[in-house]
């Protein structure tokens, strides 16, 4: 009897949280989360968004470098 191995394939992405452009908003679209947000760490509370909305795109987080980025992977979809 042969054994059949399935072998998941991956894409990475790594996210870089440093300022807001970078996790794909525009100048206006910054000012005006940072007025929603000014009773809380606006920039956190903007990676926490970025984050769940890449993971309900399917990405999960695998790494982090402690101060700007963000390392994802995504199962690659047959």
């Amino acid at each position: 009897m042969e054994k059949i191995m399935s072998e998941t394939k991956w894409e990475y992405k790594i996210v870089n949280h440093s300022n807001s452009t970078s996790m794909g908003y525009s100048n206006p679209e910054t000012e005006d989360f940072k007025e929603k947000h000014k009773d809380k760490d606006w920039k956190l509370e903007m990676m926490n968004v970025a984050l769940n909305k890449l993971g309900q795109e399917g990405w999960e987080m695998i790494d982090s470098n402690g101060s700007n980025e963000i390392y994802l992977k995504r199962k690659i979809k047959d």
